[in-house]
């Protein structure tokens, strides 16, 4: 994709659908404060404190690279967040940091007990750390669950997680952070 070429369609109304968890106010701008605010509000009830560290860490590294871009914006639009992510198809190491930063989630943050998979409750929990409502959960997971056997691996959980943000086609991976909002 040429940096002239426009964004496809359904990319952005992923890309708007990820930016609404975000952006409790509707008013098109996300700011990093309210980010941390958010996911640190959440996450201290769900959390035992070396995961709510490291999940800090996780999303204040996913505002300073996939957020804020190079700039390293404080306030981002939902077309700052449109063009950072589109990184994604001009820079080949950005898909590579996306995995790596997701198999970090699905190992300290999601895999709540370490046993390699995430069950349906276990990633219930992880949708819950971004508000997603636990009625709108089933979808995703099987979605995710691409061999159905009722859990999800640390690959495909990571494939998943990238494919929302790298692929520009209608994929089960659109479901990674839940129902479309936008």
């Amino acid at each position: 994709m040429s940096a002239s070429a426009p964004y496809p369609e359904f990319w952005v109304r992923k890309m708007r659908s990820f930016f609404v968890i975000f952006d409790r106010d509707l008013d098109g701008v996300v700011k990093k404060e309210d980010y941390m605010d958010i996911c640190n509000a959440r996450a201290k009830y769900q959390l035992n404190q070396e995961q709510l560290e490291t999940y800090m860490g996780l999303v204040n590294y996913a505002w300073d690279y996939f957020w804020a871009g190079p700039e390293k914006k404080v306030n981002v639009t939902f077309w700052d967040c449109v063009h950072n992510h589109a990184r994604t198809f001009g820079e080949p190491a950005f898909q590579e940091k996306e995995k790596k930063w997701f198999y970090v989630y699905f190992e300290k943050i999601a895999d709540k007990n370490g046993d390699g998979i995430v069950t349906r409750k276990e990633y219930e929990e992880f949708l819950g750390l971004f508000g997603v409502h636990p009625l709108s959960v089933p979808p995703s997971f099987e979605a995710l669950d691409t061999d159905g056997d009722g859990q999800i691996s640390k690959e495909e959980f990571a494939n998943a997680a990238v494919g929302f943000f790298c692929c520009t086609a209608d994929t089960p991976a659109k479901l990674f952070w839940g129902p479309f909002l936008a």
